[in-house]
This record gives structure tokens, C-alpha cells and sequence, in this order.
């Protein structure tokens, strides 16, 4: 009978306790899940409440392993800490004695590496349509089996990698290869490797720096005319993102009027037609394209130009030259009407030469510059002065001819029947 008693007492005072929560003690442990960085201090603390006696504490490794750690017991909590956590830390267990009473929790570690950012080697460039192979590495990452690669271009998914599981146990490198061919939609955008821990969602992004690769301009027509202005702009993909200049080859420096990736030439002018590069550069290389800018427009007024100096008698050779230094044009010199000369659309000068010039020769010349804007010519009048067969000795005819406007024409003519008389007397006397 008493024992039936005694029994249902130690039930009831059982059942009071339960009720009124007094006298259970309870065990805490915290933090109940650690996920921790190789190489970092762990503190775990594990605590008896409404224990009415010193609790003692026993702390052991989850795999019954050596627990290499300090701990430090204070009434009715005690402390564990783990200095330089290896990836060989285990979870622990702390198990305390109240009262007789065997209370225990674990606590639950998880060890990882993910020191650094992905390193992606510098890229040369990137050209549309060529295969480039990429290389992404993950440096001394643990374990293995938690992380993902992910490629992108912009916002892009390209290619996505779970990682080799062979040889998980350590801390190492990993590196990803993908091979990739840029299109010209992606022009722009830039190349990243993004490495994700899913222990804790973890992410680590690194952005590829490259060379520049296309480079194009904005206008496919790059003709302007006489006193208008042309824009041409520049593009190159490449990061960080390419500074450009523009040149005109043949000279030295920048275009002043290069800004904002565009060449701008303000009231275009003939010396302004050539060739101009754009050069787009950054800290990992350079590119360059070419193009020709035309400048159109009426020709300008040409030259004509003669290579004798002085009088020019007959007989003497001559050269006529015509010339332009406008735009592109076609050269006409000609006599009047007559073609004497003409020169092809992309020829600046024309050149008549003329032998033994005659008398007949002489007149207007005509240097002519023609296209599709308009006509300008330029004249010369060139006058020949005929050679005198007679002798230049001091005879009668020269010397009165001249006077003979003062002087009647019948005393002129008996004058002149005189002379010739006497002189043929003179000759008879010289052949006798």
C-alpha cells in the first residue's frame, strides 16, 4: 500500500512540476548552426537554466574526434572556443549533469573557403563572330560541392557549371574554361564570372577586362559639301570602357574637333577631304579604323599659267599650263573653241605643250574645272610676233621707210628708182 502511495506522490509532484514549469532544467546551446570562414575563431556557449545545482559540462567532437579548443565553465554556463577553424572542425556536442539529470545538444558547424574574388585573365580583345576562350578561377575554395560558375554577358546567362567533385576534400583552386563567340549584339556588354557558395549565399563577382575588338563608326556616308558639317562617331566595345581619338593621317595630333567619340568638321573646307583614323584605346590594348571623308563642291577658280616670259616669236616652244586645287574636278584647256587638252575626273592639272608656235597659234586659252556642282574657268591671251628675214644693214628702205607718211609717194618712188640704180652700178663694178 505504501509503496502504491509513494509512487503516485512522486507522479503528482511530477505532474505539479510540469504544470507550474518549476525545477526542469533546460540546456541552451547557441549558436545551433555555424557557418564559418577557414581560418576564423568560433565561440560556441552552451547554458543550464532552473538547474537548482552547479551543472557540469562536457563538451565532445561529433565524430568522437580530438577537440582542440579552450573552454571556460561559469556557474551553470560554460564556453567553448575553437581558434583557426581547419576544414577538418567537426560539429560539437555539449552535454551537461544537473541534478542527475543528462542534458545534451548539438551544435552544428559547417566550414568554408571563399577568400577571394574570381580572377579572369586580361582579354586581348573580343571580336564579333571569333571563338575566344575564357578562363574563370575561384582560388582556395572549400567544398567544392557547394559552388557554382556562372558566365554572363550584361544580365545574360551564358553558361553555368557545378563543380568537379573529385578531390573535394581540400582547399584548391578551381578553374572554369568556357568558350565563347561574341555576336554584334553584345557589343557593349560586359563579360563576368560570378562564383555562388550556397552555404550561404555567397556571392562573388568579377568583371572581365578587355581590349578593344569591333570598332565601327555611326555614318556610312562620309561625303559633305563645301561649307557644311559632317559627324562621324566612333564605336568600340571593350572594358574599361576605350577613350577615343581622332587623327588625320599625316599629322600628329588629335582633331580639336574630336569630342564625345564623334569627329565633327565644321564648315568643311577642300583641305579638310583625307583620311582620318579613330584610335580607341585602354589599359589592356587598341584598335583602329580608317576612313575617308570627301569633301564636294564647285571646283575652284583654276590656274593658267604660261612657261615663256617676255615677247614670244614665232618659232619658239611653249608650254600651257592649267591646273585646279579644289575638289575633285575635270580639266579642259583649249583655244576658243577648239579642245586642245583635257584631263581625267581625279587629275589636278593639264599641260599643252606647242613647238615652233606660229602666228596661227595665237589667241584665247581657256583652263577649264568642271563637276557635277558647277564650272569655273580662267583666260590667257596669248599674242606671237612674226621673225623678219631682211638684212639689218643700214640700207634705204629701212632707213626711209619708216619717214615715208611725211613725205609724198612720187618723191618716195624716184628716191627709191635712184638708189637702186647706183647700187646696181656698184655691183658691175665689183665683178669687172
Amino acid at each position: 500500500m505504501c509503496g502504491v502511495k509513494c509512487i503516485s506522490f512522486v507522479l503528482w509532484i511530477d505532474i505539479l512540476n510540469a504544470i507550474t514549469g518549476e525545477n526542469i532544467p533546460k540546456l541552451e546551446i547557441t549558436p545551433l548552426n555555424s557557418v564559418i570562414h577557414v581560418g576564423e575563431d568560433l565561440k560556441i556557449t552552451c547554458k543550464v537554466i532552473d538547474c537548482p545545482v552547479n551543472a557540469t559540462f562536457v563538451w565532445t567532437s561529433a565524430m568522437d574526434k580530438f577537440l582542440k579548443a579552450e573552454i571556460k565553465n561559469e556557474h551553470n554556463v560554460s564556453h567553448l572556443l575553437m581558434r583557426n577553424i581547419s576544414i577538418h572542425s567537426d560539429s560539437v556536442k555539449c552535454q551537461t549533469t544537473c541534478d542527475r539529470k543528462i542534458l545534451q545538444k548539438m551544435s552544428v558547424i559547417e566550414v568554408f573557403s571563399f577568400p577571394e574574388d574570381p580572377v579572369l585573365p586580361k582579354i586581348k580583345s573580343l571580336i564579333a563572330n571569333q571563338e575566344q576562350k575564357l578562363i574563370c578561377t575561384v582560388p582556395n575554395i572549400y567544398p567544392l560541392e557547394r559552388f557554382q560558375i556562372e558566365w554572363f554577358r550584361g544580365d545574360k546567362s551564358l553558361h553555368k557549371e557545378e563543380l568537379d567533385l573529385q578531390n573535394s576534400d581540400k582547399v584548391q583552386n578551381y578553374s572554369s574554361v568556357f568558350n565563347y563567340t561574341p555576336s554584334v549584339d553584345d557589343q557593349g556588354k560586359n563579360i563576368s564570372c560570378k562564383a555562388t557558395l550556397y552555404l550561404n549565399s555567397w556571392v562573388r563577382t568579377t568583371t572581365a577586362e578587355y581590349g578593344p575588338g569591333t570598332v565601327t563608326v555611326s555614318s556610312n556616308n562620309t561625303s559633305v559639301k563645301l561649307g557644311e558639317q559632317l559627324e562621324i562617331t566612333c564605336h568600340a566595345d571593350g572594358n574599361p570602357k576605350p577613350k577615343i581619338f581622332w587623327w588625320k593621317l599625316g599629322e600628329t595630333e588629335p582633331e580639336h574637333q574630336s569630342q564625345n567619340n564623334k569627329l565633327i568638321i565644321s564648315n568643311a573646307s577642300w583641305s579638310q577631304a583625307g583620311w582620318y583614323r579613330c584610335n580607341a584605346s585602354n589599359n589592356v590594348g587598341s584598335q583602329q579604323m580608317s576612313v575617308k571623308v570627301i569633301v564636294v563642291g564647285p571646283p575652284n577658280i583654276p590656274k593658267i599659267q604660261l612657261s615663256h616670259r617676255g615677247e614670244l616669236k614665232e618659232g619658239e616652244n611653249i608650254s600651257i599650263f592649267c591646273s585646279s586645287d579644289g575638289g575633285p574636278a575635270e580639266l579642259k584647256l583649249y583655244r576658243q573653241s577648239q579642245s586642245a587638252a583635257t584631263g581625267g575626273p581625279n587629275e589636278s592639272a593639264v599641260l599643252l605643250n606647242i613647238s615652233s608656235i606660229q602666228i596661227t597659234d595665237a589667241g584665247i586659252y581657256i583652263c577649264e574645272a568642271k563637276n557635277d556642282f558647277g564650272i569655273e574657268t580662267s583666260k590667257m591671251n596669248i599674242t606671237v610676233k612674226a621673225q623678219h628675214s631682211f638684212s639689218r644693214n643700214p640700207d634705204l628702205p629701212v632707213a626711209i621707210l619708216p619717214a615715208v607718211g611725211s613725205v609724198s609717194l612720187l618723191t618716195a618712188a624716184g628716191l627709191l628708182i635712184r638708189h637702186c640704180r647706183k647700187q646696181a652700178r656698184s655691183n658691175l663694178s665689183t665683178l669687172i
